[in-house]
C-alpha cells in the first residue's frame, strides 16, 4: 500500500510541476536557420476570417505555410516568384485576408532593395499582384516580423522556441498572457526596435553614417558586420557618447552585409546595407 501511494505522491508531484508542455516541433522554422542571409520564422497569426493560425516562413525553402491550431496543414504559398537580392529572400509584412482586397485569400506585402533599386510588391497567394510598385518600405523590418514568444490563443497559451538546427518548438502554457505583461513586453519590444533610426547612405561605395541608439539601461555595445554567408567582416565599440558612427567601406567588396546592434543582453537589431564600386 505504501508503495502505491509513494507512485501516486510522485505521479501527481511530476504532473503538478508539468505546466510547460511539449506540443509539437517544426522543421525550417527557426530564427537561426541562416542560408545565405535567409532567415525562418514560425508565428501565430489571427487572420481576419478563417482566424488563428501558425505560421512558418520557410526563407530558404522559399515557401510560406499555414497550420491550424491543432497543426494540421492548410495550404503552402510559394515564394519562388518573388524577386530576390543576391539570392536572399526580402521581407513579407501584414499577412492578411482582407487588407488588400475584399476576398478571403491570404495577401501580404513584400518588400526588398539591393543596388541601385528599390521594389514593394503586394502579392496575393497564387502568386499574382496586387500591387507592384519601385517605392520602398522605410522601415527595417525584424527577421523576427510579427513574432513573438507567447501568444494567447482559443485554444489556449502557446510558447515558440528556436533551436539552432532549423527546428522551432511550440509548448502549452498553463497560464494566460495578461494585459499587464503583454504592455510591459510590448514596450520592452519598443525600446529595443529602432536603435537603427538610418544609415545613409544605402546604398554607398565609400563611408557611411549608422544612427543608433542603445537600449534602456545599456551604456555601451558593438556594431557588428557580417557579409551574406554570417561570417564576421568588422567589429565598433559604441556607447551613448553618440548616436550615430562613421563607418569606412571602402575596403569592402560589392555585395550586400548587415550590421547587427549587440549589448550585454544580445543581439537587438539588425540592419542591411548595399556597398557598390
Amino acid at each position: 500500500m505504501k508503495k502505491y501511494f509513494f507512485i501516486f505522491i510522485m505521479t501527481f508531484t511530476i504532473n503538478a510541476q508539468a505546466q510547460v508542455i511539449f506540443e509539437h516541433d517544426y522543421d525550417s522554422a527557426a530564427t537561426y536557420n541562416n542560408c545565405f542571409g535567409n532567415f525562418s520564422q514560425l508565428m501565430i497569426i489571427k487572420f481576419e476570417v478563417s482566424g488563428e493560425k501558425y505560421v512558418k516562413v520557410n526563407r530558404c525553402g522559399k515557401v510560406i505555410v499555414i497550420y491550424n491550431l491543432n497543426h494540421s496543414l492548410v495550404k503552402t504559398i510559394s515564394l519562388s516568384g518573388v524577386p530576390l537580392d543576391n539570392g536572399v529572400v526580402g521581407d513579407i509584412l501584414y499577412l492578411s485576408e482582407t487588407l488588400f482586397d475584399t476576398d478571403s485569400s491570404i495577401e501580404f506585402m513584400y518588400t526588398v532593395f539591393g543596388v541601385g533599386y528599390y521594389i514593394t510588391n503586394i502579392y496575393k497567394e497564387n502568386g499574382s499582384f496586387i500591387f507592384s510598385d519601385t517605392g520602398s518600405v522605410m522601415v527595417h523590418p525584424n527577421y523576427e516580423m510579427q513574432q513573438y514568444p507567447i501568444y494567447n490563443t482559443s485554444q489556449g497559451t502557446k510558447m515558440i522556441l528556436s533551436y539552432k538546427n532549423g527546428h522551432a518548438k511550440v509548448f502549452s502554457l498553463a497560464g494566460t498572457l495578461s494585459t499587464s505583461i503583454e504592455q510591459a513586453n510590448g514596450q520592452l519590444m519598443q525600446a529595443q526596435n529602432g536603435q537603427f533610426s538610418n544609415l545613409y547612405p544605402n546604398p554607398s561605395n565609400g563611408s557611411v553614417t549608422l544612427q543608433y541608439e542603445l537600449p534602456k539601461n545599456e551604456t555601451e555595445g558593438e556594431l557588428i558586420l557580417y557579409n551574406m554567408q554570417g561570417t564576421e567582416v568588422k567589429r565598433y565599440k559604441v556607447d551613448n557618447t553618440f548616436k550615430d558612427i562613421l563607418l569606412d567601406n571602402k575596403q569592402l567588396a560589392a555585395g550586400t552585409y548587415f550590421y547587427q546592434l549587440q549589448t550585454k543582453k544580445g543581439a537587438v537589431g539588425t540592419k542591411k546595407m548595399i556597398v557598390i564600386k
